[in-house]
C-alpha cells in the first residue's frame, strides 16, 4: 500500500496556510482523504502530480469530518469524477448532504451578539462562506473499527471530539495513522486543535488514548503533514 501526504500551501483571506490531505492507493484503488478549502480542486491536482499521482484514478474519498477546509472541493470532486464513492461516518453524513446546519456556523451564531459591529462583519463573512459549501451525498456510512478492503486493510477508528463524528484511519502494515484533526501540528507541539471549538473538549482528549493502542511509526495531520517516530515527544 503506498500513502502520499499531499502538501498544499497557499493563502486564504489574508493568511497563508498548509493543508495536508492523503492519497492511499493499492493495485485497484485511490482513496483521497479529505478535499481542501472550495476551489481547491486545481491545488490538489497540482500536489498529487508532484507525487506522480493522477486524480483520474481516483476511486473514493473518505472525509474525516464536516469542516469547510475538508469538505470544501467534495462537491466539485464529485461532479468532475462521478463515480467516486464518498464515505464518512453516520453522524458526518447529515452535515455533509446539509441535513444539519455545520457545527461551525452553530457555535458562530450563538456568539453572534456578544460581538462588537467590526466583528460582527467579519462573522457575517464567515457565516457566508460556511454556507455556500455545498452538500454531497455520502454512498457509504463508515463503523467503527471497520476494516476497508484497501492493501492488507484500513481502520477506521472513531475520534469524536473536535467534531462529533470526527473519524481517524490506521493503516497496520505501513504502522500510518492519519489522525484528520484530532491533533494538529502547532510550533512542533502536538495538540487538540482549537478546543474552545471543539465539539466536546473532553471527548477529544479522551480520542487521543486511542493512539496508544497502536502501533504507529508514521503520523498524519490534516494541518502539520507527516510525523515520523518521535510523534509522541511531541504531545503537548
Amino acid at each position: 500500500m503506498k500513502i502520499n501526504v499531499l502538501d498544499i500551501s497557499f493563502e486564504y483571506n489574508g493568511t497563508s496556510q498548509t493543508i495536508n490531505p492523503v492519497i492511499i492507493q493499492d493495485n485497484e484503488t485511490m482513496i483521497l482523504v479529505d478535499t481542501g478549502y472550495p476551489d481547491q480542486i486545481g491545488l490538489l491536482e497540482e500536489s498529487a502530480k508532484q507525487n506522480d499521482i493522477s486524480l483520474d484514478k481516483l476511486t473514493h474519498i473518505i472525509i474525516t469530518h464536516h469542516d469547510y477546509d475538508h469538505v470544501g472541493s467534495l462537491a466539485a470532486l464529485k461532479r468532475r469524477f462521478p463515480h467516486v464513492k464518498i464515505l464518512a461516518s453516520p453522524i458526518e453524513k447529515e452535515y455533509i448532504e446539509k441535513q444539519r446546519k455545520p457545527l461551525r456556523l452553530e457555535q458562530a451564531e450563538k456568539i453572534y451578539p456578544s460581538l462588537s459591529e467590526i466583528d460582527k462583519e467579519q462573522a457575517l463573512i464567515f457565516h457566508k462562506t460556511l454556507e455556500s459549501v455545498e452538500g454531497a451525498e455520502v454512498n457509504e456510512v463508515l463503523e467503527n473499527h471497520q476494516i476497508l478492503p484497501v492493501g492488507n486493510g484500513i481502520e477506521v477508528v472513531f475520534t469524536p471530539g473536535h467534531t462529533a463524528g470526527h473519524i481517524s484511519l490506521y493503516i497496520k502494515e505501513n504502522k500510518t495513522f492519519i489522525a484528520g484533526d484530532a491533533l494538529v501540528l502547532i510550533d512542533d507541539k502536538l495538540v487538540i486543535p482549537y478546543p474552545h471549538f471543539a465539539y466536546d473538549a473532553d471527548k477529544a482528549k479522551e480520542s487521543l488514548k486511542h493512539l496508544f493502542s497502536y502501533e504507529i511509526e508514521e503520523l498524519i495531520c490534516y494541518h502539520g503533514g507527516l510525523i515520523k517516530s518521535n510523534w509522541k515527544d511531541l504531545l503537548s
